[in-house]
């Protein structure tokens, strides 16, 4: 029987702005050490997570990780994502843009842990040669 996992929108909406977040103190510095307690936040959703019960009444506990497909290989065999291509090239692609990372849903329980996308990144993706010419 595959369980059903259902997350609340605002909390896909918390863990896409800490993203965002990060993206940016990446790309303008890090003077405050904002760093520091973004990783505090994305811990404590993929670490504490939430509550969750199976069909038998136990409870389990439900991680929240966020990952960053930026520079990943593409092809169209990938079920975590959904990509734009950009350029004229098919071959060798790449992740240049993320608009959206990807959320996954880790599960814990006595037996171990599995996991399963909640949110697929939404990215664009671009040739490898076509990214060379643009260097």
């Amino acid at each position: 029987m595959e369980m059903q996992i259902q997350i609340p929108r605002a909390v896909l909406t918390a863990l896409n702005q800490v993203y965002e977040i990060e993206q940016k103190v990446k790309k303008h510095g890090d003077p405050g050490n904002i760093s520091r307690h973004l990783g505090k936040v994305k811990d404590a959703f993929a670490e504490e997570g939430l509550p969750m019960w199976d069909t038998g009444g136990a409870q389990l506990r439900l991680g929240l990780v966020c990952e960053d497909p930026m520079g990943q290989s593409f092809n169209e065999t990938r079920t975590d994502l959904e990509a734009t291509i950009s350029g004229t090239g098919t071959e060798h692609l790449v992740v240049v843009e993320v608009i959206k990372p990807i959320v996954r849903a880790v599960v814990r329980d006595g037996a171990g842990q599995f996991s399963r996308v909640i949110q697929k990144g939404i990215v664009v993706v671009e040739s490898r040669k076509e990214q060379q010419k643009h260097e």
